[in-house]
């Protein structure tokens, strides 16, 4: 084609040439399919036709005008044919393109059922890795601790933060009543701390089981007040 970009708008019906390794690599493999100098590797030919297209791309890869743009579109469409066949103007020529590269490719072969089972095996047989052990694994103190002086040295080079705002507890500007919960079986205390008496009980004689399901209970309730009136102090000290 003698390095003529211009080879989109029409579709010779000789093609002599294979696809030489050069035209292949910048997508333009068509142009040999459709010449039809003599199928010769290395001929003066092929040598300036690869370098002029060369030169060509190049020339409209640095280019950011209205025709660099229009040759960058033209060398995509002729680079994968398959993508814009559906165009309006080039629709048809790029119809022939792709049935030239379609022939020249060969009839693709099924898989055979050997191949299949082959290919299923091979992944049967490949290791089941996890992420996480993996990277566990690139860990140089996996199997030891780092010596006191390793430790050291990488204490050294961290950089302490300070200065970090933990933010302000915010403080309601009117009360929040409390929350009448004894409607709710689920957050009965009550209710829970009776249930559980009754299962530490359930082998005790029936005499003695009602003083000592009292007896937790109230132990449980004393508990909980203490946890309560800790829970209030620590308030008070955060509002302070």
């Amino acid at each position: 084609m003698d390095g003529d970009v211009s080879c989109i708008g029409s579709v010779r019906v000789v093609a002599m040439s294979l696809p030489r390794r050069a035209m292949s690599d910048m997508g333009l493999a068509v142009c040999c399919l459709m010449c039809d100098a003599p199928d010769d590797a290395g001929s003066p030919r092929c040598k300036g036709c690869i370098s002029k297209h060369g030169k060509v791309r190049e020339r409209l890869a640095r280019g950011d005008d209205a025709v660099s743009r229009w040759g960058q579109e033209l060398l995509a469409m002729m680079a994968n044919p398959q993508r814009y066949d559906h165009d309006d103007v080039h629709g048809p020529v790029l119809q022939g393109y792709v049935r030239l590269l379609s022939t020249h490719e060969g009839p693709r072969v099924a898989p055979t059922q050997d191949e299949i089972d082959s290919l299923f095996a091979a992944a049967k047989a490949r290791p089941k890795g996890s992420l996480i052990r993996d990277m566990a694994n690139r860990n140089p103190w996996r199997n030891a601790p780092p010596s006191a002086r390793v430790a050291r040295a990488m204490s050294d080079d961290m950089h302490e933060i300070e200065g970090v705002d933990v933010g302000k507890r915010t403080v309601p500007s009117r009360e929040i009543e409390g929350v009448d919960r004894s409607d709710r079986v689920g957050e009965d205390a009550v209710l829970t701390d009776r249930v559980a008496a009754n299962v530490a009980t359930q082998d005790v004689p029936e005499d003695l089981k009602d003083v000592l399901v009292d007896k937790l209970m109230a132990k449980s309730k004393a508990k909980r007040d203490k946890l309560s009136d800790a829970m209030e102090g620590l308030d008070d000290l955060l509002d302070d």
